[in-house]
């Protein structure tokens, strides 16, 4: 075997610089008003955001920066005085395959810098409403922490980290909590069940970085790359917002700046924060889009996985009967107990009505039942209300139909009850002509019972008479 050979470390030029590269980057400064990489010198390099996959995750990459921030929260007591405010907190992390130059472990004194940079510029300005994440005065209040790391360190790491922070608070959620007003007890809803509340931003804070180079006074640039923060004496930091408010200021450095100078300086940082600003809540929005589709998708299960346009609007999806159907093609509960019904509804139809018209309208009615698809709650589906409305005059005809054939059942009925009195009667007229003969043809006259027609009340003819008319009334009005 072959011993093991030592690893060979590959040299980074951002660690050193040549004095002619050196050279060529401020004459061209100088003489060109250019820079290496053909941008003016107050050019900023183009930035693009890519959040997710959860909320409160964005990385960022500036030029060739790549910085990510990832925001969490979770339940605490408050501290301090005041019991009806959260906290934020923010920790940056240089990552050591960022650069050579840094070290894991505790952050280093750039890390701290800039980390005080971010929580004035944020917390201390108001940035996020605080009394928002209150849930139980003097109890319980969310603590929100911002994690900012480092990932490639390419030049002006504070712009770069800036908007990450920005781009995670603006789109992260804290799950929804509520408080029992007899138990006083908090509970915490989960995603699925409510939805979840996104933080109360007042102002986005943007970080803008200068570099003033000692050779000539009054050379300046903004977000220099890391070969050009080689170059540079001194850094200053300006943080604004989109409303010309300058929230922090950090300058560092061997060079002496004229106070003039900086505000020059702090009147072109205005100019570009409210670009970046602009640039990234159009970003956000896109996100904003994405993320409902998302969340529509998430409630078809493995179909949705396997088809990403899957419950897009516009596609119906949630009227296809299939998708209550299981990998295993057995039946949901829900399709299931629709079957039982459908077949009840169909007997009890069957008693009432033999008719060809009417099966045919059960049919057709079970047919549109079968095409109808339950749509599941918290589901953002294509507005339907064509379906709906056809579905209601559905409805509306096949009540209309089940009350004239009960209607008609009833009338039978009737008939039929009203023909047996009719044939009563009829029964007792006759027994009493035949009993009144056979008083008239000399017969023995018998003993008279109790209930017989003899002992009816009134004489005999007047009640024949009244019994006739009554019948030739109502076999009249039959034939009507």
């Amino acid at each position: 075997q072959r011993a093991a050979q030592p690893l060979r470390v590959m040299p980074r030029d951002d660690l050193l610089i040549s004095l002619n590269e050196r050279e060529f980057i401020v004459k061209a400064l100088q003489e060109e008003e250019l820079r290496v990489d053909g941008r003016g010198p107050f050019d900023t390099r183009p930035v693009s955001y890519r959040f997710g996959p959860k909320d409160g995750m964005c990385e960022v990459q500036l030029g060739d920066t790549r910085v990510l921030a990832v925001v969490s929260a979770k339940l605490e007591p408050p501290s301090g005085a005041r019991g009806n405010e959260g906290t934020i907190t923010i920790n940056v992390e240089f990552s050591p395959m960022a650069s050579p130059n840094f070290e894991p472990g505790r952050p280093g004194e750039q890390a701290q810098e800039l980390a005080l940079v971010l929580e004035r510029a944020i917390r201390e300005t108001g940035a996020v409403d605080v009394e928002s994440l209150c849930v139980l005065a003097g109890r319980r209040v969310w603590h929100v922490r911002c994690d900012v790391h480092v990932l490639d360190a390419c030049g002006d790491i504070a712009g770069a980290a800036s908007l990450a922070a920005d781009a995670a608070l603006l789109s992260f959620r804290r799950p929804e909590a509520t408080v029992s007003p007899d138990t006083q007890l908090i509970t915490v809803h989960p995603a699925d069940v409510r939805e979840p509340v996104p933080l109360a931003l007042h102002h986005l804070p943007v970080a803008i970085t200068f570099g003033y180079f000692a050779e000539q006074d009054g050379l300046v640039i903004t977000d220099p790359t890391v070969n050009e923060e080689m170059v540079i004496g001194s850094e200053l930091v300006v943080v604004l917002n989109a409303h010309d408010e300058l929230c922090a200021v950090r300058y560092g450095g061997e060079v002496a700046v004229n106070p003039s100078e900086i505000s020059r300086c702090v009147r072109i940082a205005s100019r570009i924060s409210k670009d970046l600003t602009q640039d990234l809540k159009k970003a956000h929005a896109a996100w904003e889009v994405e993320r409902d589709k998302r969340r529509v998708r998430r409630h078809y299960g493995a179909e949705a996985a396997a088809n990403p346009d899957f419950g897009l609007p516009g596609r119906g999806d949630h009227l296809n009967p299939a998708q209550g159907r299981d990998q295993g093609g057995q039946q949901s509960p829900q399709e299931q107990e629709r079957g039982r019904d459908e077949e009840d509804e169909k007997e009890d139809d069957g008693d009432v009505s033999n008719s060809d018209e009417d099966h045919e309208d059960e049919e057709a009615g079970d047919d549109a039942i079968e095409d109808y698809n339950h749509i599941p709650l918290g589901v953002l589906a294509p507005c339907q209300s064509d379906d709906e409305e056809e579905e209601e005059e559905e409805d509306e005809r096949s009540s209309k139909k089940k009350n004239s054939r009960s209607e008609a059942l009833k009338k039978t009925k009737e008939k039929a009850a009203a023909d047996l009195e009719d044939d009563d009667i009829l029964g007792l007229f006759d027994a009493a002509a035949k009993k009144r003969g056979e008083d008239l043809g000399g017969a023995s006259e018998k003993k008279k019972k109790k209930g017989r027609w003899d002992n009816l009340p009134g004489d005999g003819d007047s009640l024949a008479a009244a019994i006739k008319a009554k019948v030739a009334k109502k076999q009249k009005k039959q034939k009507r």
